[in-house]
């Protein structure tokens, strides 16, 4: 089992960043630490990992409502206002899909769609869910962002709370994320879990799906390890036992900004990256 010291990243495609970085720094307080031609780092101001945005062109393929990114708000009013907000600047950041608020697995929350391709939760969770075994829902910052910091909106994002992945069978892929990636599962239900890394709290949602949409490798989640040999080490037990853990493509270790990393396919076929 792997023994990650983070869950450090999420990585996103986009169509164009242009378009869609304005929606993450003007509706979901997000901020650009990192501006490459093609690539842009973000991070939100009471959440320490990264969601790394690629632009892939316009031939960039729609990703279903499965495959998307949530964004915590501190009240259920919240959620209401964020929806009046969207609803009336959507021509301005050319969003579609907006869905009206709605509960589901405790949550009440909209969903919109972003130019690129992509949708995006503004979620509320009553936080005393985690005295009922639902982890994922205790808070998620220690200070919050005033309205003032994020003022005319009439909401405010307090956390960049979590990711989502597809599976083909929820209970065969949770054995896979707590067993060999070293995460651990948050909350469950019939046909999802909730997975994290034990020292904090974003998490990933799995929904089990069929039909199925797979994602290219730039969509995925970044593992960190302790160590460039530990990388190494990774490798070595990934590619020994890619047949026994379904895994479905290994990638070679590479060397960025000096750190070594490698991606693979696990066997949702979903994508990660374990890096140090």
């Amino acid at each position: 089992m792997l023994k990650p010291i983070g869950l450090i990243a999420g990585h996103y495609e986009c169509r164009f960043l242009d378009e869609t970085l304005p929606v993450f720094t003007e509706l979901l307080a997000m901020q650009v630490i990192d501006r490459q031609p093609d690539e842009a780092t973000l991070k939100h101001p009471n959440t320490d990992w990264r969601l790394i945005v690629h632009e892939g062109g316009a031939a960039a393929p729609e990703k279903g409502f499965d495959n998307h990114y949530g964004f915590r708000v501190a009240s259920h009013e919240e959620v209401e206002a964020a929806w009046r907000f969207i609803e009336a600047n959507k021509e301005k950041y050319r969003l579609s899909k907006i869905t009206k608020p709605q509960s589901a697995h405790f949550a009440y929350s909209i969903y919109f769609r972003e130019p690129g391709g992509n949708h995006l939760e503004i979620e509320y969770y009553n936080p005393g869910g985690a005295l009922h075994g639902r982890a994922h829902t205790a808070g998620h910052w220690q200070q919050p962002i005033t309205e003032e910091q994020f003022s005319g909106r009439g909401y405010v994002p307090q956390a960049f709370t979590h990711g989502t992945l597809q599976c083909d069978n929820v209970e065969r892929s949770a054995r896979f994320y707590v067993d060999v990636l070293g995460l651990e599962i948050a909350a469950g239900f019939n046909t999802a879990q909730y997975i994290k890394h034990p020292a904090t709290p974003w998490y990933i949602v799995v929904l089990q799906r069929s039909p199925r949409q797979y994602l290219a490798p730039v969509n995925r989640f970044t593992l960190q390890l302790d160590s460039a040999s530990a990388v190494e080490q990774a490798h070595r037990e990934f590619e020994s036992n890619r047949h026994g853990w379904g895994l479905t493509e290994v990638g070679g270790v590479q060397a960025k900004d000096g750190r070594l990393y490698f991606i693979c396919s696990d066997l949702d076929k979903n994508w990660w990256e374990l890096t140090h």
